[in-house]
């Protein structure tokens, strides 16, 4: 299976298990905001025909969904996407690529595609706080392969850096990782 039948699976999957009510139950539930939660934990639009053609498979991802929130992923509304300039911590473009701001990881950092050729990237600015090499932390051919390995899979963990360099391992308390494990989309241990 490629990675946009992958995607087309998994989301049709969250629709069908009714992942958006028991997440939202859960929630509720809980009494306080676990920690990191700080987003919706999961909102699935209805597709929708792109106004225009996108590279990288995003048209593709509006087909299945006109906009979504996967844990602390979310994927703007075609409507709202806008250039970036990734920058390093000098202020200078990473590259000379033009890049597209299609989602937010959080609230400070961002997912970006190059416009030519679909690559999709998680942009965190303030990566030289943290001692990381690269504002790069996570990279994906396209969108298709983001969604399925890193939204909607074992890949998670990493969209806040380098798994190796966390103070914490922060995706042990995080209500979306625990529903991918739980519903089998990624195995425990990936």
């Amino acid at each position: 299976m490629n990675h946009r039948e992958a995607m087309a699976r998994k989301i049709g999957l969250l629709r069908s298990t009714g992942a958006v009510e028991e997440l939202e139950r859960r929630w509720d539930d809980a009494g306080e905001d676990p920690p990191y939660a700080t987003y919706a934990v999961v909102e699935i639009a209805e597709g929708a025909e792109p106004a225009r053609t996108w590279p990288g498979g995003l048209d593709d991802f509006y087909r299945l969904t006109a906009a979504a929130s996967f844990g602390g992923v979310d994927v703007r509304p075609e409507d709202q996407i806008a250039p970036q300039t990734p920058v390093d911590a000098s202020g200078e473009p990473i590259d000379g690529r033009e890049w597209l701001r299609i989602g937010d990881i959080g609230y400070e950092d961002a997912l970006l595609m190059d416009a030519a050729s679909g690559e999709v990237m998680v942009y965190v600015g303030s990566y030289f706080k943290y001692g990381w090499d690269s504002p790069a932390v996570l990279t994906c051919a396209d969108v298709p392969e983001f969604i399925d390995t890193a939204a909607i899979g074992p890949r998670h963990k990493e969209i806040r850096g380098p798994v190796d360099r966390q103070r914490e391992p922060w995706w042990e308390t995080d209500p979306w990782y625990a529903y991918l494990v739980e519903s089998g989309l990624i195995e425990e241990g990936q």
